[in-house]
């Protein structure tokens, strides 16, 4: 259900791209969870529907939809297959800002193809200052300092920790600061083309869940155009809050009630299957409960984040807050329904019988994956108690 009211293109949106979760990236998720494989298929099937370009505006030959339909659209692919849904999520969180303001060089160099279905990208995240590449502790320092000479940005062997869909990419969106420009306050933004720098993927993606997202270290090394930062000519801080967080906050809680509902829905099905003898599993007062119980928790949940983000279509400049409250719930709503399922459907889902357990295990991703819930709440608390 859709507590928050929809647009009817809203909804056609939703129905076309769930079904093309049932049937293309649904049958696919199984054999990416026990394999680890990078579901490069489920990708190529989002691009060949235009969605690469879901953001980008309709005169560049993108799609132009606005954040709710954005939600909308991860939601029911994480329903099916949340490493596809992870994978894609990051590619929206590499090109917003090349989508909101390009200047006239990255209009053409990167705006234009991303319309064309032409780039597909990643945000790196996370910097270890370590050699080996069993080496994931990320540097407590942030992301390097990079200098820039001669109108290029000179990147010099920096390994980042946490890169999805790594080696897959055309195209990453790093996290650095920059010699001359804004240095205080978050990290600056720069398109990083994987055809024009050397890179190489320095380990291997053996997560607990989320296992066919490739997030591997990277290590880069070479130089790229001073053209390629992104948001040069205003402060990070405006970067950041106006034009990047809105959409990466707000789809990691767009996967994640995702993953609650399509763990949700699959539980409708089976707990209402009769037995042979007549029994339902929800014929168990206990489990009518939970059954009823969670079903509230994920309508709450959705409902606060397409709100949130019919909120943000209007007015862009909103405080990061409601974002940051919407993950958090989001990502706490996945979390206690898969829990729920697991207990409810016992020994029949930790035999792996039912998908339920790939659920479980991808759900808790969600609590320490991009913005952990840990800082959320650190930054929450900061909103509602700010220093004199």
């Amino acid at each position: 259900m859709n507590y928050f009211p929809l647009t009817k293109d809203q909804e056609d949106w939703r129905d076309r791209i769930a079904k093309l979760a049932t049937e293309e990236i649904g049958p696919l998720a199984a054999g990416v969870d026990a394999s680890g494989n990078y579901p490069k298929d489920s990708i190529n099937a989002l691009g060949r529907e235009g969605l690469w370009g879901l953001r980008t505006p309709t005169e560049y030959g993108g799609l132009g939809l606005d954040l709710l339909t954005t939600c909308i659209v991860v939601e029911e692919i994480a329903k099916k297959c949340p490493s596809t849904a992870m994978c894609y999520k990051m590619h929206l969180e590499a090109v917003e800002v090349i989508n909101l303001i390009p200047t006239p060089y990255q209009v053409e160099a990167f705006l234009k193809p991303l319309g064309a279905g032409k780039i597909f990208a990643s945000a790196p995240g996370g910097e270890s200052g370590g050699q080996s590449g069993d080496d994931w502790r990320p540097n407590v320092a942030g992301p390097s300092t990079f200098k820039c000479v001669d109108g290029n940005v000179l990147i010099d062997n920096v390994r980042k920790s946490y890169v999805t869909s790594a080696g897959q990419c055309t195209h990453y969106t790093m996290f650095c600061y920059l010699d001359g420009y804004y240095v205080d306050g978050p990290a600056n933004l720069i398109v990083v083309e994987s055809d024009k720098i050397d890179w190489e993927v320095v380990g291997e993606w053996n997560g607990l869940g989320m296992r066919g997202n490739g997030s591997a270290p990277m290590r880069f090394n070479g130089s790229v155009p001073e053209e390629n930062i992104l948001g040069s000519d205003i402060s990070t801080k405006v970067l950041w809050d106006k034009y990047f967080s809105p959409l990466q906050i707000l789809t990691y809680g767009a996967a994640y009630i995702g993953v609650a509902s399509g763990a949700f829905e699959l539980a409708c099905a089976e707990g209402g299957k009769r037995h042979p003898s007549g029994y339902r599993r929800i014929d168990s007062p206990m489990n009518f409960r939970r059954m009823s119980e969670m079903s509230a928790q994920i309508e709450s949940a959705r409902a606060m984040l397409h709100c949130v983000a019919s909120v943000a279509d209007r007015n862009p400049d909103m405080s990061p807050l409601p974002y940051l409250q919407a993950k958090v719930v989001c990502s706490e709503t996945a979390v206690k329904v898969t829990e729920e399922i697991m207990t409810m459907f016992g020994g029949t889902a930790f035999a792996g019988r039912l998908p339920f357990e790939r659920y479980f295990r991808d759900a808790r991703a969600g609590l320490i994956m991009g913005v952990a819930n840990d800082q959320a709440y650190q930054r929450i608390g900061g909103f509602l108690f700010p220093d004199d």
